[in-house]
């Protein structure tokens, strides 16, 4: 089923059904013309999990392989809880509300979200989004995916306007993820620059971990999600109790054991930066 609205008129509405948790537009806004968005052809796995819930019933198998696997990428690789839905009914819901409730559901409202949804009833697409994707993709990088999105779909080209949407994350960091959203825009490209550097895989996440789950146990889930098969470094920021914790399939460097003393006196005072960066000179040791 394609969209009702014309390109023209969806474009002016946009502002107001498309943003992650920014602000609500008052639809008067100045428009800007927005520059076609570069589409990467990606070579990925196939996925284990599933990721594209088709309950529209309007997407045929070649494209609902090629977007699980990719969102089966992005959650492997950049610990982004993706997912695509398509729906004919909204339950009366309004689209960003109901992919909000989808994130919910799927991933329990925890970890970096990008939630889309095509939504045949209104005829109005929406993104939901969380933690690291709140921080890295920017309001203006959604509307101008979801006005080229639009128009892929008004040709019925399902395929290219869900990997579009879902090539959002790859504004995320590769090695830091910011699910607590801790760091500024500054902090995280220093962070992701020094750890894509280290001649091991490394990884940081940070936490605000508000649940029943230990921290070690959270950090081993995230750790076997990313270096299933491979060798890496995985750290842990937990906001809540200030603590930073390391985990690997090999052994941890003293340096590193005592980088993160050094590191929890700091969290512990809330100087989160401060910490990550004791922890970052011992990797270049």
């Amino acid at each position: 089923m394609r969209k009702i609205l014309s390109a023209i008129a969806f474009a002016a509405a946009a502002g107001l059904l498309f943003s992650g948790c920014s602000p609500k537009s008052t639809g008067k806004e100045k428009r800007e013309e927005t520059t076609s968005q570069p589409f990467t052809e990606r070579e990925v796995e196939a996925a284990e999990g599933t990721y594209i819930f088709d309950k529209a019933n309007i997407l045929d198998a070649d494209t609902i392989k090629a977007c699980n696997d990719y969102a089966g990428w992005l959650y492997k690789e950049k610990l982004i809880n993706a997912a695509v839905i398509t729906v004919n009914d909204l339950e009366g819901k309004l689209p960003y509300d109901y992919a909000a409730e989808e994130f919910n559901r799927l991933y329990e409202g925890k970890g970096s979200g990008l939630i889309v949804l095509i939504n045949n009833d209104t005829n109005y697409d929406s993104i939901f989004r969380s933690g690291s994707c709140l921080s890295c993709i920017s309001d203006k990088d959604e509307y101008n995916a979801v006005y080229w999105e639009t128009k892929e779909v008004f040709k019925g080209d399902y395929r290219s306007a869900i990997m579009r949407l879902l090539q959002l994350g790859e504004l995320c960091p590769l090695h830091v993820v910011d699910n607590a959203q801790v760091f500024d825009s500054v902090q995280l490209d220093k962070i992701e620059k020094s750890l894509s550097s280290c001649k091991e895989d490394v990884t940081l996440i940070a936490s605000h971990n508000s649940s029943d789950t230990p921290n070690e146990q959270i950090l081993q889930q995230y750790y076997d999600r990313k270096y299933k098969n491979d060798k890496g470094i995985m750290f842990l920021l937990d906001t809540i109790s200030g603590k930073i914790i390391a985990h690997s399939s090999e052994n941890i460097s003293s340096d590193i054991e005592k980088a993160l003393k050094d590191a929890d006196a700091l969290s512990s005072k809330g100087d989160y930066y401060g910490a990550v960066s004791k922890i970052l000179d011992a990797l270049k040791k």
